[in-house]
């Protein structure tokens, strides 16, 4: 039997299965290392198939090139699977080299949303001699038919959406993703046996948590996001009794009870999430289980949040973005300032957790607008918050603004949020940016109220010791 190496290289910690966002997690104020999905999908429908699978995240277990190399010469894969970030691509190729170096035979797949119906010029530009395939879309719906038909009938590659390969004369062929599939019920749930779940802790928990996608897809047009782009703009969702089912497997095979439930859109249905709380609270896992979601602040009532609250929700995150009601409106996100503050309102209400995040950095942007996010952000006063500094992906409507504008391809490869940041079309420089990120992030985590109400919550060791880890690296990332 053939086998195939899944995996998040090592380096930097990035949030690989997170098409959308791909944050530097190793610079981030307050995300979390989140469970490799992808790579558990990919495991679990390779097996469906009869292939032999090793999967492992060597940026999540802090191993090295040597230890992969170990690896490779023991387990001798006959492809390796990796999942890559537009911020991570130039040290990914890197490792894609000493695996070819080990062994040229060697087939290369790599996935990510950098690989999405991209410009030749683009595939060109990057170093590519020792990749075979590109995944750009949704992996769990390709990477089956992909290996098949390497193995099988290479003249199928032509028939899958969403990837890319070279032809006998080594060009690369672009099948672009036109349509996406709804069968989310029809996928096998993540290779949590072969995922090391203990790697992705809820930092309040301090236990296990596992991440459980519950649709795809987004009707909103925000002018920065990639979800609309590489999910479709149609939801597709799976049945409440499916999710829960996952649900079960987690905390009765696994013994996960905490969970983040992956969504472009979790509360725009609303009727269907009433009845998602009411099913966990019938079925007795309210009281078991700890879970997270996302929001649209436009989605947020009190008959949802109290409903979310006592079925086991502790957080929701919510992308407030900008304190400038301008930058909503020109960034199409369909919401406003005081929409912001009211759904922070209910939420605390409720004694529900809020996760705030905010973007600068758009094009029209100037001075005042990073005064109007900095004040926003103390009015929201949210639990936890983020700044990021938007990046144009490929595809987004701010990326084809710059195409309209630029007579070249604007090369956006190697930049991310808070590192490598893109400066090319808007007023405020770079490093501006930057510190004015660094410096509201270090005054908004170091106020001696917020210090105090968050020690006053800790109720054992190992969560004082968590806090005490990201606040040392919220020094760390202000300061130098």
């Amino acid at each position: 039997m053939k086998k195939v190496m899944i995996i998040y290289p090592p380096g930097r910690l990035f949030q690989r299965g997170e098409d959308r966002c791909q944050i530097d997690i190793s610079s981030s104020s307050a995300n979390t290392n989140r469970p490799c999905n992808d790579l558990g999908y990919v495991s679990s429908i390779l097996k469906q198939n009869n292939y032999l699978t090793f999967l492992k995240d060597y940026q999540g277990e802090k191993a090295t090139i040597e230890d992969l190399t170990k690896d490779l010469k023991k387990e001798n894969p006959d492809i390796v699977f990796m999942s890559i970030t537009n911020g991570s691509i130039s040290d990914d190729l890197k490792v894609v080299e000493t695996i070819k170096k080990i062994n040229q035979k060697t087939v290369i797949i790599l996935k990510g949303s950098i690989f999405f119906n991209p410009k030749i010029e683009f595939l060109n530009k990057l170093s590519l001699n020792n990749v075979d395939y590109l995944i750009g879309g949704e992996v769990e719906f390709i990477i089956g038919d992909l290996v098949n038909a390497h193995y099988n009938d290479k003249s199928q590659l032509e028939n899958i959406q969403g990837i890319s390969y070279k032809n006998n004369n080594g060009n690369w062929i672009i099948n672009e993703m036109k349509e996406f599939k709804d069968e989310l019920e029809n996928l096998p749930f993540p290779d949590r046996e072969a995922m090391n779940n203990a790697l992705y802790i809820n930092p309040e928990t301090n236990q296990p948590m596992a991440l459980i996608v519950t649709d795809k897809g987004c009707p909103y047009s925000c002018s920065y996001c990639l979800s609309p782009v590489i999910s479709g703009k149609k939801i597709r969702s799976r049945s409440n009794e499916n999710i829960v089912k996952e649900i079960k497997e987690c905390v009765e095979k696994h013994n996960i009870t905490n969970f983040f439930f992956k969504s472009d859109t979790f509360t725009a249905n609303k009727a269907k999430i009433l009845d998602f709380c009411k099913l966990l609270i019938s079925e007795g896992l309210d009281s078991k289980i700890n879970w997270v979601a996302t929001a649209r602040v436009d989605n947020i009532t009190d008959e949802l949040v109290s409903l979310m609250k006592q079925s086991g929700c502790s957080l929701v995150a919510m992308g407030f973005e900008s304190g400038s009601d301008e930058s909503l409106s020109k960034m199409n996100k369909r919401t406003t300032t005081e929409m912001n503050l009211k759904a922070a309102k209910i939420c605390k209400k409720h004694k529900l957790e809020i996760m705030g995040y905010f973007l600068i950095g758009f094009p029209w942007e100037d001075e005042s607008h990073l005064k109007a996010v900095k004040k926003h952000i103390f009015d929201v006063n949210a639990d936890y918050i983020e700044i990021s500094i938007v990046v144009p992906f490929p595809n987004t409507p701010i990326y084809n603004e710059l195409i309209e504008k630029s007579t070249e391809l604007p090369d956006i490869t190697g930049y991310d949020s808070f590192n490598k940041i893109y400066e090319k079309y808007g007023k405020i420089p770079a490093k501006k940016l930057s510190e004015f990120r660094k410096k509201t992030l270090f005054q908004y985590y170091t106020r001696p109220s917020y210090i105090w109400k968050k020690l006053s919550r800790i109720n054992s060791l190992p969560v004082f010791m968590n806090y005490l880890k990201y606040g040392l690296k919220l020094l760390k990332n202000s300061l130098f």
